[in-house]
């Protein structure tokens, strides 16, 4: 394992799941999986209904403590860590329901999350300058996510895609080094769906991120590695194009809604 003053180099994974295993009573809804994710990298998190994505993922996170195997995140066994220290150390995760001061303003929710990052509150005896300070923070990540123009609304004014955005301004405050998006686009509208994946295509190239996501269509669009699990376990690692291509996968995936078109047409130009 890498120790604590060896730098992590451009092909070092800064992710390893190894032989990661969380279990129920007898129930085993992750089993062994072993996975990495190189700096940089859009890797997307698939496979039907109970295949144990959201498992995994709250077991990578640290909400759910694992029962075997190890996680890796930039060189250092994270496995025991709760997810509060994971998130100091840089692995941010969203949820599938955004979690927002719905009767802040959308500056202000940021810039609380600005201020959690940094460790501070505000007070009366601090130099306004740190005030001023959060604030031009908070309305540099609302310009990233293209909340700018509705920077003094109040968060529940938001439809349901903006709140998306606003979410996603306030991991950037955290300075993720990864991010873990849960189902984003749940409940999007098809125009909120291109936002916010026009949106994630814009976010650094050094930002890692690890997407679970049931709309193929996204996935194959932002992700350049997809892991496939069925049943708690990789069924299949690789290129959107191999993925698409694999037969187990499209058997996995039998009984799906259009299954035949999620692994012909996902991606593809319309």
């Amino acid at each position: 394992m890498t120790s604590a003053t060896t730098p992590i180099s451009a092909t070092t994974p800064i992710l390893e799941l190894r032989r990661l295993t969380r279990s129920y009573g007898s129930l085993t809804a992750v089993d062994q999986v072993d996975l990495s994710v190189v700096p940089g990298e859009r890797h997307a998190l698939i496979g039907p209904n109970g295949a144990g994505k959201s498992t995994l993922f709250a077991t990578v996170a640290g909400t759910l403590r694992a029962s075997a195997g190890r996680v890796v995140f930039s060189g250092q066994d994270v496995t025991d860590l709760p997810e509060s220290e994971r998130v100091r150390r840089g692995m941010v995760r969203t949820y599938q329901h955004a979690s927002l001061f719905l009767d802040c303003s959308v500056l202000d929710n940021v810039a609380l999350a600005v201020q959690r990052a940094h460790r501070v509150a505000y007070r009366f005896d601090r130099p306004a300058r740190r005030f001023r300070a959060t604030q031009a923070a908070a309305r540099r990540h609302l310009d990233t996510v293209g909340l700018a123009g509705r920077q003094y609304d109040k968060a529940v004014a938001l439809s349901h895609g903006e709140r998306r955005q606003l979410e996603v301004a306030m991991v950037l405050a955290a300075g993720p080094e990864l991010v873990m998006f849960d189902e984003p686009t749940a409940g999007m509208s098809a125009a909120e769906t291109e936002r916010f994946v026009a949106l994630v295509q814009r976010l650094p190239q050094t930002l890692t991120i690890l997407i679970v996501e049931h709309d193929l269509d996204v996935v194959f669009r932002l992700a350049d590695r997809v892991t496939v699990l069925h049943l708690g376990r990789v069924l299949a690692s690789g290129t959107p194009p191999r993925i698409r291509a694999d037969e187990a996968v499209r058997r996995a995936y039998l009984g799906s809604a259009k299954t035949e078109d999620l692994f012909i047409d996902a991606g593809e130009p319309q």
